[in-house]
């Protein structure tokens, strides 16, 4: 089927700009969607391989819908999806419709996109949205769900299948579409959705799957490639770089593994590149050199490799250093990226091949496990370029040659785990109690009980009733927390239990932080009292790794402290001691970023990566804000200010004497400091210091700025 075969369906210059992103021709399952009824609004669970064309099935949907004056929800797992899901179709529909991206801020009603015609938006922002009772859900005509396969995950699994379940009930003439890669109980799914199913096996590039044992490659689907030398990662590295003109992506199980690797290899590609790509790569490093002021050691470390045509990738960079990374790489000037398995999950992007050297990953209190078969078809499934190669090759990495054949039975051959149901965890089940009843969708016993009967869970499971014990439990809690209440048979959330709903915390915590605030009018408030108390809650884990020596310097921290903490201190037996000393390590890194510490110190001392740090930043920017609003509910006045002044200390890293100087845009803690040390110690000085000594102290770009502020 042709492209222009759909004109009746879509408009041409919108046909156009397909055939310009090299679209002519439909692949089966395209067709076979628009023939079972895409265009007339059925509902389909897409199954498809990577980069096999599903994102090209929910344009002709976005379409359609668009065309019928029909509001559109794109859900997507993370961020980083998002922003390349926004950027497509922001270019790809110009001025003709409204893109919005929303995600975080999850105390927000953003009443703004009321009047966006295409909303791509996180599982947890739109959770957020429908607590926060938005008006216009009633007006989407089209739900897409991408990575629908996360139902299986014990983090998002449980508020991604209940915003389905919210939908679909209330959603009922609306169009869905679920879009993976890999699901072996699709019908199952389906069912539970109540779609079509478009499975299929079809790849426009074809895969080629191995096991690489010393320098031999046994395919499954094609003769074996013998490589040059023994050691494999830096023989399949030359092979991919020199010999093919290729790009290689590296899968390995931690962060210290993918920096490692990337130095090791770093020479081997460093003399296969050409002297233009020196060049840029040295540019390229000090882009990305300068992003964190001044640099950490892990800065440098990349820095380094980058010179020579490879990169590490990771959670523990910060965002822009990632997205520097995916850039270069899909350019062609970074060949070789070693990256840990959240690459396998974020944006798009393929090489043409792809090696899983590590089959094993360590899971605390479980020790090293194989990763599931799910998780290695979602790495090879990033082999192979669709606008640059003919096929793609996977090559899982063997320890000896007696497991090869098992591995090529277990991955190659095995079909993925069953997509199972996240829902029953206690955890999710209380957060998710309370925001139903909180938004007005149960009040009863009864209601929630049929709420959860048309979950996945129950759908798998046979009964609702599974759950019945546990959520009676939780209701009790609720109760005794002061979130509900119970009048003839009805639960009510009160206004309290509303704005936990509205913060999206979990009751338990919120529970947790209504206590400590409460302990502040006789024990008083204190910055260490008041981080652990957030970096202790659920919310804040994986708290910072304990190391031999952090237990000394704890138990002394602890020993002068007793009166500050907002919670009994664990006796050492306990089982929430451990708990408590990495909420208190991670409190004392809070601290010194508050202190001015640089992120290379904190890295030296904490063990904490810069990425890691923003991210902890973010979620303890988020903490305090729920402290702030707890303590108006509860009419503590007199912590507000002190909460509000911290919440700016944590956002800027800056001690008190810096506040003001921050408040100004273009003026960070390093600026601001500098500032300060000139004698420049608020903003009545600012006013009174000449142009000229701004210029020497800021740079002429910022101190111009800043001096249009001050008018």
């Amino acid at each position: 089927m042709k492209i222009d075969s759909l004109k009746k369906y879509i408009p041409e210059d919108l046909i156009e700009k397909l055939k310009e992103q090299k679209i002519k021709k439909l692949y089966p399952h395209q067709k076979e969607a628009v023939e079972k009824g895409l265009f007339e609004g059925k509902s389909f669970l897409i199954s498809t391989p990577t980069a096999s064309g599903k994102t090209l099935i929910a344009t002709f949907s976005i379409i359609k819908t668009l065309l019928k004056n029909k509001k559109i929800i794109y859900i997507v797992p993370l961020v980083a999806l998002a922003l390349e899901k926004y950027n497509y179709y922001k270019e790809f529909l110009g001025d003709k419709f409204k893109v919005a991206l929303s995600f975080g801020d999850l105390d927000s009603y953003d009443p703004w996109l009321r009047d966006y015609d295409l909303i791509i938006i996180t599982s947890e922002k739109l959770d957020s949205l429908i607590r926060h009772g938005i008006d216009w859900l009633s007006s989407v005509g089209l739900v897409i769900i991408d990575e629908i396969h996360l139902i299986n995950d014990v983090s998002r699994g449980p508020t991604l299948e209940i915003l389905i379940t919210i939908l679909k009930k209330n959603l009922v003439s609306a169009q869905f579409l679920g879009l993976s890669a890999t699901i072996t109980n699709v019908e199952q799914l389906a069912n539970w959705l109540n779609t079509e199913i478009i499975k299929s096996d079809f790849r426009p590039v074809k895969l080629y799957e191995g096991v690489c044992f010393n320098n031999i490659i046994r395919f499954v689907n094609k003769k074996p490639l013998i490589l040059e030398e023994l050691i494999s990662e830096e023989a399949i590295a030359k092979d991919t770089v020199f010999k093919r003109k290729k790009q290689l992506l590296i899968f390995v199980s931690s962060r210290r593994n993918s920096e490692s690797l990337s130095e090791r290899l770093s020479c081997d590609v460093e003399k296969f590149l050409k002297k233009e790509e020196v060049s840029e790569l040295k540019g390229l490093a000090q882009k990305l050199l300068g992003i964190i002021s001044p640099p950490t050691k892990q800065c440098k470390r990349l820095a380094k490799v980058i010179e020579k045509g490879i990169a590490f990738h990771h959670a523990g960079l910060v965002s822009q250093q990632r997205a520097l990374i995916e850039e270069n790489f899909r350019k062609g000037l970074i060949k070789v990226v070693c990256c840990t398995p959240t690459l396998a999950l974020g944006v798009n992007l393929p090489a043409f091949r792809v090696l899983i050297r590590d089959i094993k990953r360590y899971y605390p209190g479980l020790g090293s496990i194989e990763i599931p078969v799910l998780e290695y078809k979602q790495f090879a499934g990033r082999a192979g370029r669709p606008q640059y190669d003919k096929f793609g090759e996977a090559i899982i990495l063997a320890k000896s040659l007696s497991s090869v054949e098992e591995l090529t039975q277990r991955y190659i051959l095995g079909k993925p785990e069953k997509i199972e149901s996240k829902l029953a965890q206690e955890k999710a089940l209380r957060i998710h109690s309370l925001s139903l009843i909180a938004s007005n969708i149960v009040s009863t016993l009864e209601e929630l009980l049929d709420f959860f009967a048309e979950t996945f869970f129950s759908f798998q499971y046979g009964k609702a009733v599974l759950l019945e014990n546990k959520l009676k439990k939780i209701l009790e809690d609720l109760e005794d927390w002061g979130f509900i209440e119970k009048k003839e048979n009805k639960f009510f959330a009160t206004s309290l239990g509303k704005r936990i709903s509205h913060l999206y915390l979990d009751p338990l915590s919120a529970y947790l932080f209504i206590q400590a605030l409460k302990q502040t009018e006789d024990l008083g408030i204190s910055e260490l009292g008041i981080l652990q108390i957030i970096s202790y809650s659920d919310e804040m884990k994986p708290h910072l790794i304990l190391r031999n020596k952090d237990l000394a310097i704890l138990t002394e921290v602890i020993n002068l402290n007793k009166e500050k903490f907002l919670m009994d201190v664990p006796l050492v037996w306990n089982e929430n001691y451990e708990d408590f000393l990495g909420s208190l390590k991670t409190a004392l890194c809070f601290l010194d970023w508050i202190e001015e510490e640089t992120e290379a110190v904190l890295l030296e001392k904490f063990q904490i990566t810069p990425g890691e740090l923003h991210n902890k930043l973010e979620i303890a920017d988020w903490l305090i804000y729920a402290l702030i609003e707890i303590s108006k509910i509860l009419r503590l006045k007199s912590i507000v200010g002190y909460l509000q002044k911290l919440r700016i200390r944590l956002n800027y890293g800056v001690k008190d004497e810096l506040l003001e100087l921050v408040s100004l845009s273009h003026i960070g803690r390093v600026r601001a400091r500098r500032l300060f040390e000139r004698g420049i110690k608020n903003i009545a000085y600012l006013k009174k210091t000449s142009l000229d000594t701004l210029i020497e102290i800021l740079g002429k770009k910022v101190a111009l700025k800043v001096m249009e502020q001050l008018k």
